[in-house]
């Protein structure tokens, strides 16, 4: 053993760069020093793989039987591992590609397509999307949710367009939050880093009688502007109040309400959209949802959702938007057979006249209206399921969409289970790409002025990807558990700029270039995570990412990502938690205009922590996060001029007190 040890600190014949190495070395160590200790009381390998999801069928089942590459990322996931906000916790799911630009810029994507604003990726919380048409993505400093308040995050990869509708072409995440019964009394939690920043959460909850329960929070954030990796400071500083309460009645036997509301109004800086000035933005919006839920009978429920947003935010880009939307349900289940089906109506507005980049027209509304079904049967009772489905839809941008799929999963024991399925989603055409008017300098050529011209095509289809997959899980009672997902997916109709061709005048030159649907693209990979339960008091967790495809498709996406997670339940309520992490390098690429974007070489990521649970109420935690360096470059420059900062080294200390220990039971 002694002789392993020494290999994987020194490096020989292990391969590892030597963060990596260290890193291994204290997951050994850690283990070692464990091995014969005994009990604390945490959830079973046999428990993680039988929580219950609802992203890949619409209804309530084991994780171990969804016919799905799905991960569930849990809200003890999130406090174990120290993180200060959702887009940092997500790079622990296998298979999400999750890079930080600057202090507020992340790019998350999932089988390839990485970009800051990634189009086909889809994101919810509790049922309420937050993809913004405008670039197509997601604002992910905004949705600063919590992090006490997550439920869980279940996060799909691969297509979820019969249940999700358009969009959900790569993925979906779906975050789900605790309901007001599980959040009751006093809360207070609070980190501070003086290289990263801030946050503060004060939460309080109560009850209205024995079926009416409520709680209510505050929350404000302040993240550092990062630097340049030789140490110069970037104008990137971002700071988010923002509040919120959530109402949960049980109105009778068969009928449950939840409503809920929440406002922010942060601001950050940036440099001004062609230009170097250091300028600071607003960003602000409200949301109220209402989700009723009845039972007609133990076979059959019903599920009515409404929610409207509103939200501004100004800058590059900029985009003042009000959504209003309406979703039924209604499922139906036998011994063998099950049926769900709904539809939905959609209305968004948008106002981009405060946009530098402009936009013809700069007002518009969209109304999407759409309707689905999901059949399940039960081919071989408690060993073979069969479901097959089918959303329709009607847009403004493209016109009428059809996204089916058909899913399997077979389970010939409580130890395996294998799944497979063929699909096809679709992906709307952005408002970027359909109404953007816009001209760039860009120098002079034998004496001329020269500009290029990047016009929108409003005739522009959507997006098609067909997908096939297929995945296996095994788990082992209380000591290892591993999921395998293997896919191949085929893209057409992309939308893509071609090379601009010069026009020439008297006195101006033009490189013109119009978006149309030419390109096609395939990518292919595989998803593994495992967990392993050595002794009681130790798991670790690992997940590994290949990636493989066209070279468009991949251009700003590594093609080796994995992660290496130990937890260890020390005596007298303490936890000892480390990660390491790996990412393969990204190639010198090129944009629109044949404009260079730079590479990104390829980094590790080392963090370690320790938390104390002196009692039920207090929770005290001190983390060292990117122990490996100084600073490192983890993406590209973005296409609006925000420059990719050197994510620092830093050591952050985290407090935590509740009046009342939170009680179990989930959404």
């Amino acid at each position: 053993m002694a002789s392993l040890m020494q290999q994987i600190v020194d490096g020989e014949d292990i391969g590892f760069a030597r963060p990596l190495r260290l890193g291994f070395a204290f997951l050994l160590l850690t283990g070692l020093c464990l091995a014969q200790k005994t009990d604390l009381t945490q959830l079973s390998i046999e428990d993680l793989v039988d929580i219950q999801v609802t992203s890949a069928s619409k209804k309530a089942e084991n994780l171990f039987g969804a016919p799905a590459a799905i991960a569930v990322l849990t809200g003890d996931d999130i406090r174990r591992g120290g993180f200060t906000t959702l887009p940092e916790a997500l790079r622990m799911v296998p298979g999400l590609y999750v890079a930080r630009t600057n202090s507020h810029i992340w790019q998350i994507s999932a089988r390839g397509f990485s970009d800051i604003n990634n189009n086909k990726l889809l994101v919810l919380v509790d049922g309420r999307s937050v993809y913004t048409p405008v670039y197509g993505g997601v604002f992910w400093d905004v949705l600063d949710v919590p992090l006490e308040d997550i439920d869980r995050v279940e996060v799909i990869r691969g297509p979820g367009g019969t249940l999700w509708g358009a969009n959900a072409v790569n993925g979906v995440i779906n975050i789900v939050t605790k309901r007001s019964k599980r959040t009751q009394g006093a809360m207070v939690s609070t980190s501070a880093d003086l290289e990263e920043g801030y946050t503060t959460t004060v939460r309080y909850g109560g009850r209205f009688g024995s079926n009416l329960s409520y709680s209510m929070f505050g929350k404000a954030s302040y993240w550092q502007p990062f630097a340049s990796t030789s140490g110069g400071p970037f104008p990137d500083g971002f700071v988010l109040p923002q509040g919120g309460a959530r109402l949960d009645w049980v109105a009778s036997d068969k009928d449950t309400v939840g409503i809920e509301g929440g406002a922010y109004d942060g601001r950050f800086r940036s440099p001004q959209y062609f230009t170097a000035v250091p300028t600071t933005f607003l960003v602000k919006g409200s949301h109220v949802l209402v989700d009723w839920r009845h039972t007609i009978s133990p076979r059959s429920n019903t599920q009515t959702m409404a929610y409207c947003d509103w939200y501004a935010r100004f800058g590059a880009p900029s985009d003042a938007r009000n959504t209003c939307d309406l979703e039924f349900q209604h499922a139906y289940a036998s011994k063998r057979h099950s049926l769900i089906w709904g539809g939905s109506f959609l209305s968004t507005g948008d106002d981009l006249s405060a946009d530098p980049v402009p936009f013809a027209p700069e007002r518009l509304r969209t109304n999407v209206g759409s309707g689905f079904a999901q059949y399940e049967v039960a081919a071989i009772p408690e060993r073979l399921r069969i479901l097959a489905g089918a959303k329709l839809e009607h847009n403004g941008r493209s016109g009428f969409e059809y996204q089916p799929q058909i899913r399997a999963v077979w389970t010939p024991n409580k130890f395996h289970a294998l799944w497979t399925s063929v699909s096809r989603a679709v992906r709307i055409p952005a408002r970027v790409e359909g109404d953007i008017q816009l001209t760039i300098p860009t120098g002079v050529i034998n004496g001329e002025p020269a500009f290029l011209h990047v016009i929108g095509n409003p005739n522009l289809k959507s997006e098609h990807l067909s997908a096939y997959e297929a995945g296996y899980r095994f788990q082992s009672g209380q000591v290892i558990s591993f999921d395998l997902a293997i896919y191949y997916n085929r893209y057409n109709n992309l939308i893509v700029s071609p090379p601009a061709l010069p026009q020439f005048f008297p006195t101006v030159i033009f490189f013109e270039s119009q978006y149309i649907n030419h390109g096609s693209a395939q990518t292919h990979g595989a998803e593994l995570s495992a967990k392993w339960r050595p002794v009681r008091r130790w798991t670790i967790s690992a997940g590994l990412t290949e990636t493989r495809g066209s070279a468009d498709a991949l251009q700003a996406t590594p093609e080796h990502l994995f992660n290496v997670q130990s937890r260890v339940d020390l005596p007298h309520q303490v936890e000892l938690d480390s990660t390491v992490y790996h990412y393969s390098s990204i190639p010198v690429g090129n944009l629109i205009s044949s404009l260079p974007l730079q590479g990104v070489p390829a980094f590790n990521r080392v963090d370690v922590g320790i938390a104390w649970h002196p009692s039920r109420r207090w929770t005290f935690a001190i983390w060292g996060r990117n122990l490996q360096s100084d600073r490192h470059v983890e993406t590209r420059n973005t296409i609006l001029g925000d420059a990719a900062g050197g994510v620092p080294r830093s050591v952050s200390i985290k407090l935590l007190w509740q009046s009342t220990p939170e009680k179990g039971g989930s959404k």
